[in-house]
Formats: structure tokens, sequence, C-alpha cells
């Protein structure tokens, strides 16, 4: 009896997971095809093309001035409430707090990727709502938390949508990241294709993203997680690197370990829509508030 058992196993195994195998991918598709049609059904944005008001030779002063926010598909659920900050040329923002506070609504609001339901956000004085889209992303280069390179070589994943730059600037904004030393050791260098197969480690991937917003050259910066994914020893590495690219930007950093923004100029602390703490490092563990209770708690952790 148990040798027919195990031979209707066997002959039943290989479908059976063929069937599992298949129904995965099934899952799979209907996921991706529900993101798809929500991305077909969202409403095309306004005709900007009426908007003739430019920023040019960005200075980098940012002001947030009594901006307001809810969603449109929840306008009774305000997220951000009265928020106000003048953010200096040059400056490195931080913006901490535990999820939902609305940090990366914040970010997602400078861009012009929602617009305030009150309040304005001005660059250098101008309102960003009078500014085509276009002319407001053109200022900022980002490094998020999720890094990308598309099937092409370094140099093209490097250089995406920047022209005019010479191969010693690339070499020294890879040099600036440490990993100059690495692309030179691909069979073709520099141009060697990166496939999906390619040996590259996520801290080498958050490096290329942050050299590749090096060779943007923009006068402002956005951070949005950008240590996360990465190690403590690589986050050291990918940390310098940060620092030498925000070096004289206005700057804003989205941060969970708090260890990666002790020098930064202001940190704004979230709770729920509004900034409930605000100073530099040291001035926000004097107050004994919010922020020493997060940083305390990853202390502890790490402990």
């Amino acid at each position: 009896m148990i040798t027919a058992f195990l031979i209707y196993t066997r002959l039943f195994e290989s479908p059976l997971r063929q069937i599992s195998q298949a129904m995965t991918q099934v899952q799979s598709c209907a996921a991706a095809s529900e993101r798809v049609f929500e991305f077909l059904a969202e409403e095309e944005m306004e005709d900007e093309s009426a908007k003739t008001q430019r920023i040019e030779h960005v200075r980098g002063e940012v002001e947030f001035r009594h901006v307001k926010f809810a969603y449109p598909s929840a306008p009774e659920k305000e997220i951000i409430h009265d928020f106000s900050v003048k953010v200096k040329p040059g400056q490195k923002v931080a913006i901490v707090g535990p999820t939902g506070a609305g940090k990366t609504t914040m970010v997602n609001l400078l861009m012009r990727f929602f617009e305030p339901t009150g309040g304005s956000i001005l660059i250098d004085g101008v309102p960003t709502e009078n500014i085509p889209r276009s002319n407001v992303h053109s200022q900022f280069g980002m490094v998020l938390q999720d890094t990308w390179l598309f099937e092409g070589t370094v140099r093209e994943n490097l250089l995406y949508n920047t022209e005019g730059v010479t191969d010693e600037e690339m070499i020294r904004a890879c040099k600036a990241c440490g990993i100059h030393n690495f692309i030179q050791a691909l069979p073709q260098g520099y141009d060697s294709v990166l496939r999906d197969n390619t040996a590259i480690s996520a801290g080498q991937k958050q490096l290329m993203t942050i050299a590749r917003a090096m060779i943007q050259n923009s006068p402002m910066l956005i951070l949005d997680e950008a240590t996360s994914s990465v190690d403590t020893r690589t986050e050291i590495v990918t940390q310098q690197a940060m620092d030498r690219l925000t070096d004289k930007r206005t700057s804003f950093v989205i941060a969970h370990r708090l260890s990666t923004i002790k020098n930064a100029d202001i940190i704004l602390v979230m709770r729920d829509g509004d900034i409930v703490e605000q100073g530099n490092h040291e001035e926000l563990l004097k107050l004994n508030g919010f922020y020493a209770e997060l940083h305390n708690s990853q202390f502890e952790q790490a402990s």
C-alpha cells in the first residue's frame, strides 16, 4: 500500500507543481494588470501651456507657507495641517517621524506631484503653482529608497537624461562615490552592459544612483530613505557619498535611521501631519521630546 502511495505521489507531483507555479504567475499577472488599469484610469494633468513663468539660476530658497493637503479621494481627511517652514539656500533639511506622519507627502507636494489644498510652496520667492511642472522637476535631483538601473551600459545608466557630460566629469563623480574601481573591474568598464544577472550589490546600485544625481548637478536634492536598503558597513560609504552630493545644495532628506541625519542644518520632526519639533540634532535631544524618544528607541534596538 505504501508503494502504491509513493507511485501515486510521483505520478501527480509534477503536474501539481506546474499548476502551483501557474497559479502564482496568474496572481502576479492579475496584480500587475490591476496597477496598469489604475494608472490608465487616472485623470490627465491640467494643461500648463499657458504658464510662461520659469525659475532659472536657482539659489535654493524654499518656503512652505501654511500648506495643507488632503487626497482628492478623501478630501475630508487632511494629511498635512498648516505646515510652514523656510529653508535657506544650501541648507540640509531632514524630515523624520513615524510611518504615516506625512514625510513623503511633503516631498510629493514640493515636486508638484500633488497640489496643496491650502497655502503655497515657493522656490526663490516664486509660487510653484505658477511654474510648469517640468520646470520644477528640472531643479531637483533625486535619490530614492528603491534604486533603479535599466538594461544598458554603465555609462548610459549614469548619464541618463543628462547631456554634455565629459568622461572626466563622469569618472570624477564615480570616484567621489567610491565605485570607479568596481566599474573598472567590469569586463568593458564603463561600456559594460548591465543585465538582470549582472553581479551588483544593493550598495553598489545605490552608489550608482548617487553618482547619477551628482552628474545631473541639480541645484536642489531630494533623498528619500536612500540608505535603508544597505547594510551598516555600506551605509557609512553611502553616507559619505551623500554628504559630498549635498554639499552647498539645498537638500531634503527623508530618513528612518536617525544616525544618518545628525549633521542636518534643520531637522523637522513630523507627527500626524504637523511639525511637532524643529532644530538641529543637539537641540532636539536637549528638548527630551518626541525626537529624543525616536532617537533613544533606535539606539536601544541597535544595542
